[in-house]
Parts: C-alpha cells; structure tokens; sequence
C-alpha cells in the first residue's frame, strides 16, 4: 500500500538542511487513502494538553485490529525502504492518529530521549476537513490554516545549545510522508492551526 523509492529518498536524505529528512508527496493511492479515512472513524481520540501541545489523539496502542493493520503495513512496507536509503536499520513502527483543532500546536523539541530507540520520526498527512474559520477568513479558502512542520536549524557550543533558527516550513498536503532523523538537534515543532482541522498519523520507527 505504502510506496516509496529508496535511491530518490536517499540523495534527498543527504542534501537535506537543517538536519536528515525527506518529504514524499502521494505516498499511498487514491483508494487505499479512502479506506485508510474510513479506519480512523473508528478509532476513538481524546485530548492531550501540557505545557508544550494541545491537541487530540488516539491511545498509544491502537484499539482497533484495522487500525493494527494499518500500522503493521507502514512498517512492512517502509522500514526496509529507510533502512535502506537513510542507512541505520529499523523494523518496527508505532502510529498514533492526531488531530489539531483551531488553537492547538506542538512548541519547539526534539524526539530524542535515552532509552527509547527513537531513529527516525515520520508525520504523515490525511486530507484536511472542513471547519469555522476565524472571522473574516473566507470559507472559499484553504481548508486548513498554519499547522506547518517548522524545522530549526542549531547552533552549539561546547556541547550547549546557543542559538537557533527556522530553516524550513513543510505545509501538511494531504498524502504527504514526512520523516526526519531523531537526535539532539533534530528541533521541530508544529505551528498552531489557526483554522480547519489538522489530520496526520505520527511515531517513530525503531530498530
């Protein structure tokens, strides 16, 4: 279902600033993207909030068998891809489905925590649904307002972090892969949705 080309996605692997990432556009086909949509309605989600996100997500281990399936594919399908093409092994993947209302973000951090055997983070993109825009906005426009994946660019100095920089807004198009190194400078966030409602399956791939 999940398709990817490991010799593109490696030269683009290598070019890549600030840090390792590729971004793959129509990832999936048409269909399997439908039945993917109709997956999703079942599995529940509630709200998440701290002092860096807000938004909507379903539990860390999916309640559904479908939605079992869906991730064990991803993972079937893609891990030997990016083993491959980004050059350290994985295998496994978890997924969790996120929504971002109007209001909700995830501040500035990296995925990296000892341990965990993080390798590379991925975030891939449903079609945005219709919402209330904010006021003036007209209903004609975009489906979905802010909501970018903002990479950062760091600068260190004797193993401290002195500075950083935006380096890179990826838009969230509806079938789009995105994933990236895990490691300490691997700095991220996403911009808070101003208006429309903000899908995505994100996680981590693992040895």
């Amino acid at each position: 279902m999940w398709r990817a080309d490991a010799e593109q996605l490696a030269e683009q692997w290598r070019a890549a600033l600030p840090f390792p990432h590729v971004v793959i556009d129509d990832v999936v086909a048409q269909a399997d993207l439908d039945a993917m949509m109709a997956v999703l309605d079942e599995e529940p989600v509630q709200p998440a909030i701290s002092d860096i996100f807000a938004f909507e997500a379903t539990t860390p281990e999916p309640t559904t068998p479908a939605f079992r399936e869906l991730r064990e594919s991803f993972a079937r399908d893609l891990a030997p891809v990016f083993s491959q093409a980004f050059g350290r092994p994985v295998s496994r993947v978890d997924m969790r489905a996120y929504a971002y209302r109007p209001g909700h973000y995830l501040l500035p951090h990296t995925d990296h925590q000892a341990g965990l055997g993080r390798v590379y983070a991925y975030a891939y993109y449903l079609p945005a649904q219709p919402a209330v825009f904010p006021a003036g906005r007209s209903e004609s426009g975009p489906l979905l307002l802010g909501g970018e994946l903002e990479l950062y660019r760091c600068r260190s100095d004797g193993g401290e972090l002195v500075d950083i920089a935006s380096a890179r807004r990826i838009v969230p198009r509806p079938n789009r892969l995105v994933v990236f190194e895990v490691g300490d400078h691997s700095l991220h966030q996403v911009r808070e949705v101003l208006g429309g409602l903000r899908i995505s399956l994100a996680g981590w791939f693992y040895p």
